[in-house]
């Protein structure tokens, strides 16, 4: 299990550290219903609005964000980009990139073999706990970028995001993120708090 070190402000108080998980606004493939994991397609202009609904929620907030990371994949950039109003250095990260699906990237969704009973997975596809693991080394990445009391935004994907929240959290069961949804945890020494899902976009579907 992966640790984060705890460290002490000068009171020896542990200070928190924050984390905002954001999935990628729609895209072309989501709309059409492609297997979209290490393929790419654009945002869309609903995308592009979802996304501009979740930067208005931080920015009616006032969420100030200290560092930002996000996959390397440009649906991913392109939602942090929007999110920060194209004002923010970042940092992308390969590990932040979404599941392989193999020889189903592309294809229709219906085809992936989970959806009409078969639970055997292809070879081409990556394995589940190697994308836990992955997500794992790159919040641990993060986490040695921003110092106590610091806030990240980490702009990724639906699917590797919903298994490390699901894995790493005190939130098991978490059900997953919509498009251009929000995920606040804090770090507090070696425990992953799940604070809340934030959905700004959810009135449009």
């Amino acid at each position: 299990m992966i640790r984060y070190r705890k460290r002490e402000n000068t009171g020896g108080i542990f200070v928190t550290k924050t984390l905002y998980l954001v999935r990628h606004g729609q895209t072309y493939f989501n709309y059409y219903h492609k297997v979209q994991g290490r393929c790419d397609s654009p945002l869309n202009e609903k995308g592009i609005r979802q996304v501009e609904m979740a930067r208005d929620y931080f920015q009616k907030h006032h969420t100030h964000f200290d560092k930002a990371f996000s996959s390397t994949q440009e649906r991913a950039c392109d939602t942090l980009e929007i999110i920060t109003d194209h004002k923010m250095p970042y940092t992308r990260l390969k590990d932040l990139r979404e599941k392989c699906y193999g020889i189903f990237e592309g294809r229709d969704e219906f085809l992936l073999p989970w959806n009409y009973g078969n639970s055997n997975v292809d070879p081409t596809m990556e394995k589940n706990e190697d994308v836990v693991a992955r997500m794992r080394r790159a919040v641990v990445e993060i986490m040695d970028g921003i110092d106590d009391g610091e806030t990240a935004l980490v702009c990724g994907h639906g699917d590797i995001l919903a298994r490390y929240v699901r894995d790493a959290t005190d939130n098991p069961n978490f059900p997953g993120f919509a498009n251009a949804s929000i995920v606040k945890l804090t770090v507090d020494g070696d425990k992953v708090h799940f604070d809340e899902y934030v959905w700004p976009a959810e009135d449009l579907g």
